[in-house]
């Protein structure tokens, strides 16, 4: 057999091949579309609750830092800035783009520390820490549960 009887099957080979159609590859785009549908609502609210993750364990810092505070001075401090001059709190507690740290009230005996959801559209609400630890208060949005920080 000649070179072009050989080159002849190899193009029927090749013309016998399928690639995908068009409606194979739309019906394809569409379920990944779908799925990335259910996907981004539950990606979006695992980045909130981490950020209120990190919220509350801001505000363990802050408590930590505020009964070291009260065993020097015996009273509690009545700004952040008091508790970063000292060395007690890192100043990224005071410079959180999701959250801003506000000490509420404080005095010899008690204090509360707020920390408020900034730099939202959708996200509002905030957490507080007393004097004993507790965490109270939750951050919500239309149509979604509240969150609190999770490690509680």
């Amino acid at each position: 057999m000649s070179d072009s009887g050989k080159s002849n099957r190899t193009i029927g080979v090749r013309s016998q091949r399928r690639g995908f159609t068009l409606a194979e590859l739309m019906i394809v785009l569409t379920i990944i579309g779908i799925m990335a549908s259910f996907a981004v609502p539950t990606f979006r609210r695992s980045v909130q609750q981490s950020r209120a993750d990190v919220a509350g364990a801001n505000l363990q810092s802050v408590w930590s830092a505020q009964r070291l505070y009260w065993l020097e001075y015996r009273t509690y401090a009545s700004n952040l800035t008091l508790l970063e001059d000292e060395g007690l709190l890192e100043p990224s507690v005071a410079t959180d783009t999701d959250y801003a740290f506000t000490v509420e009230s404080s005095n010899a005996v008690s204090f509360e520390v707020r920390a408020t959801r900034i730099n939202s559209d959708r996200w509002t609400g905030n957490f507080s820490i007393d004097e004993d630890g507790t965490i109270t208060g939750a951050v919500s949005a239309t149509g979604e549960d509240d969150l609190t920080p999770g490690y509680l």
